[in-house]
């Protein structure tokens, strides 16, 4: 006996809800508000790390925080995103109530250079903590002249930390916040830690 065929008027059964997403490294990640993250009214958890997005990306994912009412976790680390994409996250925070756990490590929210020659530097002084000219921006050493030559930068003024740390100051949801490996300077690192002072219980990882 051949099994029985599914009629249209017939119901399917319990479909089973989603309430995690996960997309394999390398994907290509969806527009927040095509993909239906700003709208979804399911989706719990989002996991979108090392999935190369970058700043454009950062902008939808923004967007979509600034309306969506249900996800409480989104996981973006690793994912080339600079200071303003960090600053379009901030602003889908602002306006967010329902996000408790946020992990943006491994990207580079601080503006940093990684490695590059020192020789490719103007400034008096190339010792950590001294402001130098680099490609006509004004920064900061965070990293010294090592054996090769070469040293490591950051913005002088981290727009995109500043951000986040505004959105803090009135994000009074989010519990856990992961920044860590994002070349963050020590002024950047303390205005982070000002906009959380005093809630207690909130996770701060840098």
């Amino acid at each position: 006996m051949s099994p029985p065929q599914h009629r249209a008027d017939r119901p399917l059964g319990r479909v089973a809800v989603v309430k995690e997403r996960f997309l394999e490294p390398y994907e290509e990640v969806p527009d927040g508000r095509r993909c239906g993250f700003a709208t979804n009214e399911v989706l719990k958890t989002l996991t979108l790390h090392s999935n190369n997005i970058g700043d454009e990306g950062a902008k939808a994912i923004g967007g979509a925080l600034a309306v969506n009412g249900v996800l409480k976790i989104l996981d973006i680390r690793f994912n080339k995103i600079g200071p303003k994409g960090a600053a379009a996250i901030a602003e889908g925070l602002r306006g967010n109530g329902v996000l408790t756990d946020l992990n943006l490590s491994g990207n580079n929210i601080g503006g940093g250079t990684g490695w590059i020659k020192a020789s490719e530097v103007e400034g008096e002084s190339k010792e950590v903590g001294s402001k130098v000219i680099y490609q006509g921006r004004e920064m900061v050493v965070s990293v010294g002249v090592d054996s090769d030559g070469e040293l490591q930068l950051v913005d002088v003024v981290q727009t995109g930390v500043l951000a986040i740390a505004k959105a803090l100051e009135v994000n009074g949801v989010l519990t856990s916040i992961d920044l860590r490996g994002n070349n963050l300077s020590d002024e950047g690192k303390k205005a982070i830690q000002d906009a959380v002072s005093g809630r207690e219980g909130f996770k701060l990882e840098m």
